[in-house]
């Protein structure tokens, strides 16, 4: 099945409604588990201690970046996201958190040439049109020796499969939600894709895993060299 791609942005006040009402605890509990493993992995338990600068890219009404701030509270934790009504949640379910919020572009973030310790993203890769400014941002932003840690959904064999996946992870969710699925679904790079992006873009050491029957997790550490 060819690629479908979706607007980029979720930007619709009723969009962003859905999304944030939706309890996706299991699973972004799930994705913050596997990210925080990978963290020990390449830090060790000083990733506790450190003042590690993490951001969170297309981080939503902050669910997400909420649970990483809550398993590091020594690091710096700053969530981006490009729709107004989408941070405004964020802001708002976490206003007595020192989590910073940010408006902005995922292809072209407001930080330094290598001032970031850790980026993480849960669903970001497949509303982006061409991955490629994505992926070349963060081999600018990302400090050597740091991390890039990414989970996504991958594009089934049909239409059909897409319908099935929908109906089976978000049966009881409203239609808004479910259309929204199915075209991000749609629109979602198959493994083989996502590592062609990554050896174009110099990421070629990377690991892109299937870990559920929907979920692809892509993630590494940036070259020293």
């Amino acid at each position: 099945m060819e690629r479908v791609p979706e607007p980029e942005l979720m930007d619709d006040p009723n969009e962003a409604e859905a999304y944030a009402i939706t309890d996706f605890s299991d699973v972004n509990e799930k994705f913050v588990e596997r990210f925080a493993e990978f963290v020990f992995e390449h830090y060790g338990i000083t990733a506790l201690e450190k003042k590690l600068i993490m951001v969170d890219l297309g981080c939503g009404p902050g669910d997400i970046t909420n649970r990483v701030k809550l398993k590091f509270p020594r690091a710096v934790v700053i969530g981006i996201d490009g729709s107004p009504s989408m941070l405004e949640y964020a802001r708002n379910n976490y206003r007595n958190s020192s989590i910073e919020w940010v408006l902005g572009d995922a292809k072209t973030t407001p930080f330094l040439e290598s001032s970031v310790d850790i980026f993480f993203s849960n669903s970001l890769l497949h509303h982006l049109l061409d991955p490629t400014p994505f992926w070349i941002e963060l081999s600018r932003v990302v400090k050597k020796g740091g991390i890039i840690f990414l989970r996504d959904l991958y594009r089934p064999n049909s239409p059909y499969e897409a319908r099935k996946i929908v109906e089976m992870y978000a049966g009881d969710a409203t239609e808004l939600l479910k259309e929204e699925y199915f075209r991000s679904l749609l629109a979602s790079f198959t493994p083989e894709e996502v590592v062609q992006q990554l050896d174009k873009t110099g990421f070629k050491d990377f690991r892109v895993e299937k870990v559920t029957d929907r979920h692809i997790d892509i993630y590494g550490m940036v070259n020293l060299v």
